[in-house]
């Protein structure tokens, strides 16, 4: 997934079905193919068990359950108005929800690389709007449970605690954060 995007609030997708909360839209995305298909942009209602006043933020098409399925691939027309659409909806939950934080899961290690890049291309841009953070293989944690604590788990090979990811930052993807946090500033 080596797509440059270029975030841009004023380049969006039409947001449809809003939810008054504003933890729930939708918007119909083009696909390289020239089918068109609705993705769902989800805010948790309960903030993260580990993490005060972090929400988690979901995003794709719904799959068969009903359920947004994010490890989806998807070859979309235009990626910069797909994830500037996502980030103006969490960009919208916040300013009504300032004193929450969002969380983004990069559910393996392409798609942390793909996000994190993504934030770094638009540091500038993004910085007007947002503190962010990140957490190192924080969700192999939390998403397995404590199995994971089996042999051999590597707890050095761990951060449990946000770091201010700043502009230029140099992560490799070995070291990549998995879990991305967003608030107000």
């Amino acid at each position: 997934m080596a797509v440059p995007v270029k975030i841009d609030f004023d380049t969006l997708y039409d947001i449809e079905n809003i939810s008054p909360d504003l933890k729930f839209s939708s918007f119909t995305t083009a696909l390289n193919d020239g089918r068109t298909l609705p993705l769902m942009v989800k805010i948790s209602n309960q903030s993260h068990a580990l993490l005060p006043n972090v929400y988690n933020l979901s995003f794709g098409p719904l799959n068969a359950k009903g359920k947004i399925d994010d490890k989806a691939e998807l070859k979309h027309m235009d990626y910069s108005r797909v994830f500037s659409t996502i980030l103006f909806s969490a960009l919208a939950y916040l300013q009504n929800n300032p004193d929450h934080y969002l969380g983004i899961d990069g559910s393996d290690n392409a798609r942390a690389y793909f996000y994190y890049r993504a934030l770094q291309r638009n540091f500038n841009y993004l910085d007007r709007h947002f503190h962010m953070y990140g957490i190192k293989y924080f969700v192999r944690i939390t998403r397995f449970g404590k199995t994971q604590y089996d042999n051999p788990f590597d707890f050095e090979d761990i951060l449990t605690y946000p770091l201010r990811i700043k502009k230029g930052d140099l992560v490799s993807q070995d070291q990549m954060y998995n879990y991305f946090i967003f608030n107000m500033k």
